[in-house]
Protein backbone atom coordinates (compact mmCIF):
# COMPACT_ATOMS: atom_id res chain seq x y z
CA UNK A 1 0.00 0.00 0.00
CA UNK A 2 1.43 3.29 -0.94
CA UNK A 3 2.01 5.39 1.81
CA UNK A 4 1.97 9.13 0.64
CA UNK A 5 -0.94 11.95 -0.60
CA UNK A 6 -0.12 15.17 -3.16
CA UNK A 7 0.56 18.01 -0.60
CA UNK A 8 0.88 21.09 -3.21
CA UNK A 9 0.97 23.68 -0.38
CA UNK A 10 3.75 22.81 1.04
CA UNK A 11 6.69 22.80 -1.73
CA UNK A 12 9.15 25.72 -1.94
CA UNK A 13 12.65 26.20 -3.42
CA UNK A 14 15.11 28.58 -3.27
CA UNK A 15 15.67 30.08 -6.78
CA UNK A 16 19.65 29.45 -6.30
CA UNK A 17 19.51 25.83 -5.02
CA UNK A 18 16.01 24.99 -5.41
CA UNK A 19 14.68 22.74 -2.03
CA UNK A 20 11.98 22.41 0.59
CA UNK A 21 11.92 25.66 3.06
CA UNK A 22 11.97 25.35 6.67
CA UNK A 23 10.22 28.48 7.69
CA UNK A 24 12.10 30.74 10.60
CA UNK A 25 8.43 31.65 11.78
CA UNK A 26 8.91 35.23 11.70
CA UNK A 27 6.11 36.60 10.41
CA UNK A 28 6.15 39.79 7.61
CA UNK A 29 6.09 43.45 9.44
CA UNK A 30 2.98 44.91 9.07
CA UNK A 31 2.50 48.16 7.21
CA UNK A 32 2.79 51.13 10.42
CA UNK A 33 4.48 54.62 10.30
CA UNK A 34 6.96 53.53 12.82
CA UNK A 35 9.49 51.25 11.30
CA UNK A 36 9.18 47.14 12.44
CA UNK A 37 12.49 45.11 12.93
CA UNK A 38 11.91 41.51 12.31
CA UNK A 39 13.10 38.60 14.52
CA UNK A 40 14.51 35.60 13.37
CA UNK A 41 14.84 32.23 14.01
CA UNK A 42 14.01 28.01 13.71
CA UNK A 43 10.21 27.64 14.09
CA UNK A 44 10.73 23.99 15.38
CA UNK A 45 13.93 21.65 17.05
CA UNK A 46 13.67 18.29 17.82
CA UNK A 47 15.67 17.25 21.37
CA UNK A 48 17.43 13.91 22.13
CA UNK A 49 15.48 12.31 25.05
CA UNK A 50 17.07 12.83 28.45
CA UNK A 51 19.77 10.11 28.46
CA UNK A 52 19.61 7.21 31.37
CA UNK A 53 23.46 8.11 32.15
CA UNK A 54 25.21 11.32 31.27
CA UNK A 55 24.31 14.57 30.54
CA UNK A 56 21.67 15.30 27.82
CA UNK A 57 23.06 16.24 24.23
CA UNK A 58 22.14 20.09 24.09
CA UNK A 59 21.42 22.21 20.29
CA UNK A 60 22.14 24.99 19.11
CA UNK A 61 19.50 28.11 18.28
CA UNK A 62 20.27 31.14 16.91
CA UNK A 63 18.20 34.23 17.06
CA UNK A 64 18.71 37.38 14.78
CA UNK A 65 16.81 40.75 14.99
CA UNK A 66 17.37 42.31 11.34
CA UNK A 67 17.35 46.23 10.46
CA UNK A 68 14.59 47.25 7.59
CA UNK A 69 14.54 50.82 6.97
CA UNK A 70 16.11 53.73 5.57
CA UNK A 71 19.96 54.52 6.58
CA UNK A 72 21.86 51.92 8.30
CA UNK A 73 20.92 52.28 11.85
CA UNK A 74 18.42 52.72 14.49
CA UNK A 75 19.48 54.44 18.08
CA UNK A 76 16.99 53.58 20.22
CA UNK A 77 17.74 50.70 22.89
CA UNK A 78 16.49 47.22 22.33
CA UNK A 79 15.58 44.92 25.00
CA UNK A 80 14.61 41.38 23.80
CA UNK A 81 13.53 39.05 26.05
CA UNK A 82 13.02 34.72 25.81
CA UNK A 83 9.97 33.36 27.31
CA UNK A 84 10.55 30.28 28.50
CA UNK A 85 7.71 29.35 30.69
CA UNK A 86 6.04 27.30 28.37
CA UNK A 87 9.30 25.20 28.25
CA UNK A 88 8.88 24.02 31.85
CA UNK A 89 9.92 20.24 32.25
CA UNK A 90 9.94 19.71 28.54
CA UNK A 91 13.78 21.30 27.80
CA UNK A 92 16.59 23.32 29.54
CA UNK A 93 17.54 26.65 28.04
CA UNK A 94 20.64 29.12 28.40
CA UNK A 95 22.91 31.34 26.71
CA UNK A 96 25.69 29.85 24.83
CA UNK A 97 28.90 30.46 26.83
CA UNK A 98 30.87 30.08 23.79
CA UNK A 99 29.39 33.50 22.24
CA UNK A 100 28.80 35.83 25.10
CA UNK A 101 26.03 38.49 25.17
CA UNK A 102 26.61 41.70 27.29
CA UNK A 103 23.79 43.03 29.36
CA UNK A 104 22.05 40.12 29.53
CA UNK A 105 20.22 38.68 32.41
CA UNK A 106 18.68 35.15 32.92
CA UNK A 107 15.89 33.28 35.26
CA UNK A 108 14.18 30.17 35.40
CA UNK A 109 11.46 31.61 33.09
CA UNK A 110 13.05 34.13 30.89
CA UNK A 111 15.96 35.63 29.26
CA UNK A 112 16.36 39.19 28.57
CA UNK A 113 18.92 41.20 27.14
CA UNK A 114 19.52 44.54 26.39
CA UNK A 115 21.44 46.27 23.15
CA UNK A 116 21.79 49.58 22.45
CA UNK A 117 20.94 50.38 19.09
CA UNK A 118 20.39 48.47 15.23
CA UNK A 119 22.98 48.53 12.33
CA UNK A 120 22.59 46.66 9.43
CA UNK A 121 23.91 43.27 9.40
CA UNK A 122 24.27 40.73 11.90
CA UNK A 123 27.00 39.42 14.64
CA UNK A 124 26.05 41.76 17.30
CA UNK A 125 22.15 41.69 16.34
CA UNK A 126 21.85 37.86 17.17
CA UNK A 127 22.68 35.91 20.24
CA UNK A 128 22.77 31.67 20.62
CA UNK A 129 20.93 29.52 23.25
CA UNK A 130 21.54 26.26 23.82
CA UNK A 131 18.84 23.45 24.23
CA UNK A 132 18.28 19.89 25.45
CA UNK A 133 15.38 18.42 26.83
CA UNK A 134 14.94 18.54 30.52
CA UNK A 135 15.38 16.03 32.78
CA UNK A 136 12.14 13.69 33.43
CA UNK A 137 10.85 15.06 30.66
CA UNK A 138 8.91 12.34 27.83
CA UNK A 139 9.35 11.37 24.70
CA UNK A 140 6.66 13.51 22.57
CA UNK A 141 6.18 16.23 25.28
CA UNK A 142 6.22 19.49 23.21
CA UNK A 143 6.79 23.12 24.51
CA UNK A 144 7.44 26.45 22.95
CA UNK A 145 10.04 29.80 23.57
CA UNK A 146 8.86 32.68 22.45
CA UNK A 147 11.23 35.39 21.52
CA UNK A 148 9.63 39.44 21.86
CA UNK A 149 11.15 42.74 21.63
CA UNK A 150 10.63 45.98 22.68
CA UNK A 151 11.68 49.39 21.49
CA UNK A 152 10.66 53.14 21.50
CA UNK A 153 9.78 54.65 18.15
CA UNK A 154 9.56 51.00 16.67
CA UNK A 155 7.86 47.77 16.67
CA UNK A 156 9.68 44.07 16.87
CA UNK A 157 8.36 41.25 14.88
CA UNK A 158 8.41 38.03 17.46
CA UNK A 159 9.28 34.71 16.52
CA UNK A 160 8.15 31.40 18.28
CA UNK A 161 10.28 27.72 18.33
CA UNK A 162 8.52 24.88 18.95
CA UNK A 163 10.52 22.18 21.04
CA UNK A 164 9.77 18.17 20.78
CA UNK A 165 11.29 16.28 23.24
CA UNK A 166 12.28 13.20 20.49
CA UNK A 167 11.29 13.12 16.99
CA UNK A 168 12.17 11.41 13.78
CA UNK A 169 15.82 10.47 12.61
CA UNK A 170 16.15 9.67 9.11
CA UNK A 171 18.80 7.68 7.48
CA UNK A 172 19.58 7.82 3.34
CA UNK A 173 20.21 4.76 2.32
CA UNK A 174 23.57 4.50 0.18
CA UNK A 175 23.16 4.34 -3.47
CA UNK A 176 25.15 1.82 -5.15
CA UNK A 177 25.33 3.78 -8.54
CA UNK A 178 27.47 3.61 -11.71
CA UNK A 179 30.48 5.78 -11.58
CA UNK A 180 32.01 5.76 -15.52
CA UNK A 181 28.65 6.78 -17.24
CA UNK A 182 27.81 8.54 -20.93
CA UNK A 183 25.44 11.15 -22.42
CA UNK A 184 22.02 9.46 -23.15
CA UNK A 185 22.44 6.81 -20.79
CA UNK A 186 20.43 6.65 -17.82
CA UNK A 187 20.76 4.33 -14.33
CA UNK A 188 18.00 3.39 -11.40
CA UNK A 189 18.03 5.42 -8.66
CA UNK A 190 16.08 3.47 -5.48
CA UNK A 191 16.33 5.58 -3.12
CA UNK A 192 15.11 4.57 -0.01
CA UNK A 193 15.27 5.62 3.68
CA UNK A 194 15.06 4.22 7.47
CA UNK A 195 13.73 6.14 10.56
CA UNK A 196 15.79 5.36 13.39
CA UNK A 197 14.46 7.55 15.66
CA UNK A 198 11.57 7.73 18.78
CA UNK A 199 8.40 9.78 16.57
CA UNK A 200 7.18 9.01 13.26
CA UNK A 201 7.43 11.79 10.61
CA UNK A 202 4.11 13.03 9.27
CA UNK A 203 5.99 13.83 6.19
CA UNK A 204 8.95 13.83 4.35
CA UNK A 205 10.96 15.89 1.23
CA UNK A 206 13.07 13.42 -0.81
CA UNK A 207 15.76 15.86 -2.12
CA UNK A 208 18.00 15.76 -5.49
CA UNK A 209 20.71 17.89 -6.25
CA UNK A 210 21.93 17.44 -9.43
CA UNK A 211 25.13 19.46 -11.46
CA UNK A 212 24.80 20.44 -14.97
CA UNK A 213 25.48 16.95 -16.41
CA UNK A 214 22.52 15.35 -14.30
CA UNK A 215 18.69 15.26 -14.02
CA UNK A 216 16.31 13.48 -13.14
CA UNK A 217 14.25 11.38 -16.23
CA UNK A 218 10.93 11.57 -14.72
CA UNK A 219 8.33 14.29 -13.50
CA UNK A 220 5.52 14.12 -10.48
CA UNK A 221 2.99 16.25 -9.53
CA UNK A 222 4.42 16.48 -5.60
CA UNK A 223 8.43 17.28 -7.16
CA UNK A 224 9.16 20.64 -8.37
CA UNK A 225 12.44 21.56 -10.14
CA UNK A 226 14.23 24.13 -9.93
CA UNK A 227 17.38 25.09 -12.27
CA UNK A 228 20.05 27.30 -11.32
CA UNK A 229 21.63 29.39 -14.28
CA UNK A 230 22.84 26.36 -15.98
CA UNK A 231 24.69 24.94 -13.27
CA UNK A 232 22.44 21.86 -12.66
CA UNK A 233 18.39 21.51 -11.32
CA UNK A 234 17.05 20.86 -8.23
CA UNK A 235 14.64 18.66 -7.13
CA UNK A 236 12.13 18.10 -4.45
CA UNK A 237 9.26 15.95 -3.88
CA UNK A 238 6.93 16.21 -1.24
CA UNK A 239 5.28 13.15 0.24
CA UNK A 240 2.90 13.12 3.52
CA UNK A 241 2.34 10.11 5.19
CA UNK A 242 3.42 7.94 8.66
CA UNK A 243 6.86 6.93 8.51
CA UNK A 244 7.27 4.86 11.85
CA UNK A 245 10.35 4.90 14.12
CA UNK A 246 12.43 1.14 13.38
CA UNK A 247 10.81 1.22 9.73
CA UNK A 248 12.66 1.58 6.16
CA UNK A 249 10.86 2.95 3.55
CA UNK A 250 11.59 2.87 -0.71
CA UNK A 251 10.30 4.23 -4.09
CA UNK A 252 6.38 2.58 -5.22
CA UNK A 253 7.51 0.21 -7.62
CA UNK A 254 4.96 2.43 -9.77
CA UNK A 255 6.69 5.73 -9.47
CA UNK A 256 10.54 5.18 -9.76
CA UNK A 257 13.46 7.60 -10.50
CA UNK A 258 16.44 7.28 -12.95
CA UNK A 259 19.32 9.85 -13.51
CA UNK A 260 19.67 11.00 -16.85
CA UNK A 261 23.28 11.96 -18.52
CA UNK A 262 23.22 14.90 -20.55
CA UNK A 263 25.58 16.12 -23.21
CA UNK A 264 26.58 18.50 -20.51
CA UNK A 265 28.30 16.27 -17.85
CA UNK A 266 32.15 15.66 -17.29
CA UNK A 267 32.75 15.90 -13.61
CA UNK A 268 29.09 15.70 -11.85
CA UNK A 269 27.90 14.90 -8.49
CA UNK A 270 24.43 14.15 -7.47
CA UNK A 271 23.22 15.08 -3.83
CA UNK A 272 20.32 13.21 -2.42
CA UNK A 273 18.80 13.09 1.10
CA UNK A 274 15.79 13.28 2.61
CA UNK A 275 14.33 15.88 5.34
CA UNK A 276 11.22 15.10 7.59
CA UNK A 277 8.30 17.34 8.20
CA UNK A 278 9.25 20.08 6.24
CA UNK A 279 7.59 23.20 7.41
CA UNK A 280 4.96 24.76 5.12
CA UNK A 281 5.53 27.69 2.89
CA UNK A 282 3.26 30.71 1.36
CA UNK A 283 5.44 30.30 -1.61
CA UNK A 284 4.09 26.74 -2.65
CA UNK A 285 2.89 26.49 -6.31
CA UNK A 286 -0.57 26.02 -7.03
CA UNK A 287 -2.60 25.01 -9.90
CA UNK A 288 -3.73 21.56 -11.46
CA UNK A 289 -1.35 18.64 -11.87
CA UNK A 290 0.67 18.62 -14.97
CA UNK A 291 1.29 14.93 -15.46
CA UNK A 292 -1.39 13.24 -13.09
CA UNK A 293 1.51 11.21 -11.53
CA UNK A 294 2.77 11.33 -8.34
CA UNK A 295 5.77 9.97 -6.74
CA UNK A 296 5.00 7.40 -3.49
CA UNK A 297 6.79 5.39 -1.27
CA UNK A 298 5.86 1.72 0.48
CA UNK A 299 7.67 0.07 3.54
CA UNK A 300 10.90 -1.67 2.72
CA UNK A 301 10.51 -5.62 2.99
CA UNK A 302 14.16 -5.43 4.22
CA UNK A 303 15.94 -2.81 6.17
CA UNK A 304 18.37 -0.10 5.36
CA UNK A 305 21.70 -0.52 6.40
CA UNK A 306 22.94 2.46 8.68
CA UNK A 307 25.88 3.70 7.43
CA UNK A 308 27.96 6.41 7.97
CA UNK A 309 27.33 9.65 5.09
CA UNK A 310 30.01 10.39 2.84
CA UNK A 311 29.21 14.27 3.38
CA UNK A 312 31.25 16.32 5.45
CA UNK A 313 29.22 16.61 8.84
CA UNK A 314 29.43 20.32 8.43
CA UNK A 315 27.66 20.34 5.09
CA UNK A 316 24.99 18.15 6.32
CA UNK A 317 22.70 20.28 8.08
CA UNK A 318 19.43 20.52 6.53
CA UNK A 319 17.29 19.30 8.60
CA UNK A 320 19.24 19.97 11.98
CA UNK A 321 15.43 21.12 12.86
CA UNK A 322 13.50 18.25 12.40
CA UNK A 323 15.74 15.06 12.70
CA UNK A 324 17.42 14.28 15.42
CA UNK A 325 20.79 13.11 13.83
CA UNK A 326 20.89 15.43 10.60
CA UNK A 327 24.53 14.51 9.92
CA UNK A 328 23.14 10.76 8.33
CA UNK A 329 20.28 12.90 5.84
CA UNK A 330 22.35 13.32 3.08
CA UNK A 331 24.67 11.81 0.73
CA UNK A 332 26.76 12.49 -2.50
CA UNK A 333 27.93 10.55 -5.53
CA UNK A 334 30.82 11.70 -8.46
CA UNK A 335 30.51 10.65 -11.72
CA UNK A 336 32.75 10.71 -14.49
CA UNK A 337 31.60 11.01 -18.39
CA UNK A 338 33.31 9.19 -21.15
CA UNK A 339 33.78 11.00 -24.22
CA UNK A 340 33.02 14.41 -22.66
CA UNK A 341 33.70 17.69 -25.10
CA UNK A 342 33.81 21.26 -24.47
CA UNK A 343 35.44 23.87 -27.06
CA UNK A 344 37.46 26.38 -25.31
CA UNK A 345 37.73 29.27 -27.81
CA UNK A 346 40.05 32.17 -27.14
CA UNK A 347 38.90 35.29 -26.94
CA UNK A 348 40.42 38.85 -27.00
CA UNK A 349 39.67 42.81 -27.57
CA UNK A 350 41.60 44.88 -29.03
CA UNK A 351 41.90 48.66 -27.32
CA UNK A 352 43.69 51.81 -29.30
CA UNK A 353 45.37 54.75 -28.03
CA UNK A 354 48.00 57.20 -28.79
CA UNK A 355 51.44 56.87 -27.42
CA UNK A 356 51.71 57.63 -23.98
CA UNK A 357 48.05 56.52 -23.24
CA UNK A 358 46.56 53.39 -21.05
CA UNK A 359 44.39 51.16 -22.62
CA UNK A 360 42.36 48.10 -21.16
CA UNK A 361 41.32 45.20 -22.71
CA UNK A 362 39.86 41.70 -21.63
CA UNK A 363 41.53 38.86 -22.31
CA UNK A 364 40.18 35.50 -21.50
CA UNK A 365 38.41 32.43 -23.12
CA UNK A 366 34.57 31.39 -23.78
CA UNK A 367 33.28 27.46 -23.51
CA UNK A 368 31.61 26.78 -26.09
CA UNK A 369 30.14 23.26 -24.70
CA UNK A 370 28.79 21.59 -24.59
CA UNK A 371 30.00 20.25 -21.41
CA UNK A 372 30.21 22.05 -18.16
CA UNK A 373 33.83 21.76 -16.90
CA UNK A 374 34.03 21.69 -13.35
CA UNK A 375 37.17 20.85 -11.25
CA UNK A 376 35.45 21.43 -7.79
CA UNK A 377 36.41 18.36 -6.29
CA UNK A 378 40.00 18.16 -7.84
CA UNK A 379 40.36 22.20 -6.39
CA UNK A 380 42.64 22.41 -10.09
CA UNK A 381 41.72 25.25 -12.57
CA UNK A 382 39.78 24.25 -15.55
CA UNK A 383 42.36 25.97 -17.60
CA UNK A 384 45.24 28.09 -17.82
CA UNK A 385 44.97 31.38 -20.19
CA UNK A 386 48.18 31.86 -21.97
CA UNK A 387 49.02 35.81 -22.85
CA UNK A 388 51.56 36.95 -24.99
CA UNK A 389 51.83 41.07 -24.88
CA UNK A 390 52.47 42.94 -28.41
CA UNK A 391 56.04 44.75 -28.59
CA UNK A 392 55.42 48.49 -27.59
CA UNK A 393 53.01 48.14 -24.51
CA UNK A 394 54.02 47.96 -20.75
CA UNK A 395 51.61 46.14 -18.83
CA UNK A 396 50.49 48.75 -15.58
CA UNK A 397 47.49 46.77 -13.66
CA UNK A 398 47.20 42.59 -13.90
CA UNK A 399 44.24 40.48 -12.35
CA UNK A 400 45.47 38.94 -9.27
CA UNK A 401 44.64 35.30 -10.38
CA UNK A 402 47.34 35.90 -13.18
CA UNK A 403 51.38 36.06 -12.73
CA UNK A 404 54.36 37.31 -15.13
CA UNK A 405 56.57 35.38 -16.75
CA UNK A 406 59.33 35.41 -18.98
CA UNK A 407 59.11 35.69 -23.28
CA UNK A 408 60.19 31.17 -22.56
CA UNK A 409 57.58 30.89 -20.00
CA UNK A 410 60.04 30.73 -17.08
CA UNK A 411 59.39 32.37 -13.86
CA UNK A 412 59.64 36.08 -13.13
CA UNK A 413 59.79 38.54 -10.14
CA UNK A 414 58.18 41.76 -11.49
CA UNK A 415 54.76 41.42 -11.77
CA UNK A 416 54.28 44.93 -14.08
CA UNK A 417 55.76 45.13 -17.71
CA UNK A 418 56.41 41.39 -18.44
CA UNK A 419 55.99 40.16 -21.65
CA UNK A 420 53.40 37.26 -21.15
CA UNK A 421 50.94 36.16 -18.35
CA UNK A 422 49.54 32.69 -17.26
CA UNK A 423 45.92 33.05 -15.89
CA UNK A 424 43.99 30.68 -13.53
CA UNK A 425 40.56 30.10 -14.92
CA UNK A 426 39.37 29.06 -11.57
CA UNK A 427 37.54 25.93 -10.59
CA UNK A 428 34.20 26.18 -13.05
CA UNK A 429 33.28 26.96 -16.74
CA UNK A 430 30.14 26.82 -17.70
CA UNK A 431 28.72 26.67 -21.28
CA UNK A 432 28.29 29.97 -22.80
CA UNK A 433 29.80 31.90 -20.24
CA UNK A 434 33.22 34.08 -21.04
CA UNK A 435 36.05 34.27 -18.80
CA UNK A 436 38.06 37.48 -19.08
CA UNK A 437 41.08 38.78 -17.72
CA UNK A 438 41.52 42.18 -17.15
CA UNK A 439 44.57 44.16 -18.28
CA UNK A 440 45.67 47.82 -18.49
CA UNK A 441 48.65 48.59 -20.78
CA UNK A 442 50.66 51.94 -21.19
CA UNK A 443 51.51 52.58 -25.20
CA UNK A 444 54.65 53.03 -25.01
CA UNK A 445 55.80 53.31 -29.08
CA UNK A 446 54.32 52.29 -32.16
CA UNK A 447 55.68 48.89 -33.30
CA UNK A 448 54.63 47.96 -36.93
CA UNK A 449 52.36 45.07 -37.31
CA UNK A 450 52.90 44.41 -33.66
CA UNK A 451 50.57 41.37 -32.51
CA UNK A 452 49.91 39.78 -29.37
CA UNK A 453 48.00 36.41 -28.74
CA UNK A 454 45.80 34.62 -26.25
CA UNK A 455 45.97 30.83 -26.12
CA UNK A 456 43.42 28.38 -23.94
CA UNK A 457 44.40 25.22 -22.58
CA UNK A 458 46.00 22.67 -19.64
CA UNK A 459 48.31 24.39 -17.38
CA UNK A 460 51.71 22.30 -18.38
CA UNK A 461 55.29 23.51 -17.83
CA UNK A 462 56.09 26.54 -19.58
CA UNK A 463 52.83 27.13 -21.11
CA UNK A 464 49.43 25.73 -22.02
CA UNK A 465 48.54 22.27 -24.03
CA UNK A 466 44.92 21.81 -26.23
CA UNK A 467 42.84 20.13 -23.59
CA UNK A 468 42.16 16.37 -24.01
CA UNK A 469 38.34 16.98 -24.17
CA UNK A 470 38.53 20.24 -26.57
CA UNK A 471 37.07 18.96 -29.95
CA UNK A 472 38.76 21.82 -32.06
CA UNK A 473 42.47 23.21 -32.09
CA UNK A 474 42.19 25.99 -34.21
CA UNK A 475 40.20 28.34 -31.86
CA UNK A 476 42.30 27.45 -28.72
CA UNK A 477 44.47 30.52 -29.92
CA UNK A 478 43.36 34.02 -31.09
CA UNK A 479 45.37 36.98 -31.70
CA UNK A 480 45.24 40.88 -30.93
CA UNK A 481 46.65 44.00 -31.51
CA UNK A 482 47.04 47.38 -29.58
CA UNK A 483 46.13 49.89 -32.54
CA UNK A 484 48.66 53.31 -32.18
CA UNK A 485 46.58 56.30 -33.40
CA UNK A 486 48.01 59.83 -33.99
CA UNK A 487 46.50 63.37 -33.23
CA UNK A 488 43.87 64.17 -29.85
CA UNK A 489 43.90 61.10 -27.44
CA UNK A 490 40.83 58.97 -28.37
CA UNK A 491 39.04 57.06 -25.70
CA UNK A 492 39.47 53.86 -24.92
CA UNK A 493 38.05 51.13 -27.07
CA UNK A 494 37.96 47.72 -28.49
CA UNK A 495 38.11 46.68 -32.11
CA UNK A 496 37.72 43.27 -33.72
CA UNK A 497 40.56 41.31 -33.39
CA UNK A 498 41.93 38.45 -35.66
CA UNK A 499 40.61 35.78 -36.34
CA UNK A 500 41.36 32.32 -34.32
CA UNK A 501 44.49 30.38 -36.16
CA UNK A 502 44.71 26.73 -36.29
CA UNK A 503 48.65 27.11 -36.41
CA UNK A 504 49.23 29.45 -34.25
CA UNK A 505 52.98 29.45 -32.69
CA UNK A 506 54.22 31.52 -29.59
CA UNK A 507 58.17 32.86 -29.84
CA UNK A 508 60.08 33.14 -26.88
CA UNK A 509 60.14 36.89 -27.42
CA UNK A 510 57.68 39.80 -26.39
CA UNK A 511 55.25 38.64 -29.39
CA UNK A 512 53.46 36.24 -30.86
CA UNK A 513 53.08 34.73 -34.80
CA UNK A 514 49.47 34.24 -35.26
CA UNK A 515 48.07 33.68 -38.78
CA UNK A 516 44.64 34.78 -39.81
CA UNK A 517 42.21 32.27 -41.13
CA UNK A 518 38.89 32.32 -42.63
CA UNK A 519 37.95 28.65 -41.42
CA UNK A 520 38.60 29.47 -37.49
CA UNK A 521 36.04 30.55 -35.23
CA UNK A 522 34.78 33.70 -37.12
CA UNK A 523 36.40 36.48 -37.58
CA UNK A 524 35.05 38.60 -34.30
CA UNK A 525 33.09 35.91 -32.60
CA UNK A 526 35.49 35.03 -29.91
CA UNK A 527 36.09 39.26 -29.22
CA UNK A 528 35.70 40.60 -25.72
CA UNK A 529 34.53 44.55 -25.44
CA UNK A 530 37.03 46.54 -23.14
CA UNK A 531 35.41 47.51 -19.93
CA UNK A 532 37.14 49.98 -16.96
CA UNK A 533 36.97 47.37 -14.47
CA UNK A 534 40.54 45.82 -13.41
CA UNK A 535 39.15 42.73 -11.50
CA UNK A 536 39.79 39.44 -13.19
CA UNK A 537 38.52 36.78 -13.94
CA UNK A 538 35.53 38.42 -14.99
CA UNK A 539 32.60 35.60 -15.25
CA UNK A 540 30.39 37.29 -18.24
CA UNK A 541 27.22 35.15 -18.76
CA UNK A 542 27.75 32.56 -16.38
CA UNK A 543 27.32 31.86 -12.89
CA UNK A 544 30.21 29.80 -11.22
CA UNK A 545 28.13 28.23 -7.88
CA UNK A 546 26.76 24.83 -8.61
CA UNK A 547 24.66 22.45 -6.72
CA UNK A 548 27.42 20.07 -5.78
CA UNK A 549 27.52 20.81 -2.27
CA UNK A 550 25.48 23.87 -1.78
CA UNK A 551 22.69 24.18 0.11
CA UNK A 552 20.05 21.36 -0.33
CA UNK A 553 17.26 22.92 2.14
CA UNK A 554 17.84 26.65 2.44
CA UNK A 555 14.76 29.00 2.07
CA UNK A 556 14.97 32.16 4.85
CA UNK A 557 17.09 29.67 7.22
CA UNK A 558 18.24 30.46 10.22
CA UNK A 559 22.13 30.87 11.24
CA UNK A 560 23.25 28.02 12.89
CA UNK A 561 26.32 28.97 15.11
CA UNK A 562 29.91 26.81 15.63
CA UNK A 563 29.60 27.99 11.80
CA UNK A 564 27.09 25.62 9.79
CA UNK A 565 24.72 27.53 7.53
Amino acid sequence: MAVSTFMDKRISLLAATGLATLSLGAAAPALAAEPAFPLSGPSAQVLQPYPDAGPAKERSLRYDLSYVGPGNSFPGEFTITVDLSKVAGVASVRLDPAKPRPDCTASATAIVCKQQGLSVGHGSNSFDLLVSSAQGSKNGATGEIAVTGKVTGASVTPVTTKLTVGGPDLHMGELKLKADVTAGEQQDLPLAFANRGTLPAKSVALELGASAGLEPAEAYDNCLRRDSVGNGATTVCLVEGEFLPGESYRLSPDSPLHLKTTERAYRDTLRYGVVPDPAPSKDAPSGKPATGKKLTLVKASAAVPVTESNLDPRAATRAEDTDLNPRDNERSFDFTAKGAKADFEAVTASPAGKVGDTVVAELGFRNKGPAVISHLASGESVARTDVVMPAGVQVTDVPPNCRAVNADGSDRKELLGAPRYFCDAGLFAGVGGAYANHFAMKIEKAVADAKGSVTVGEPVPGGTKLHAFDPVAGNSTAAFTVEVKTGASPSPSASASASPSPSASVSASASATVSSSPSAAGGTGGNLASTGSSVGPIALGALAAVVAGGALYVGARRRRSGGHA
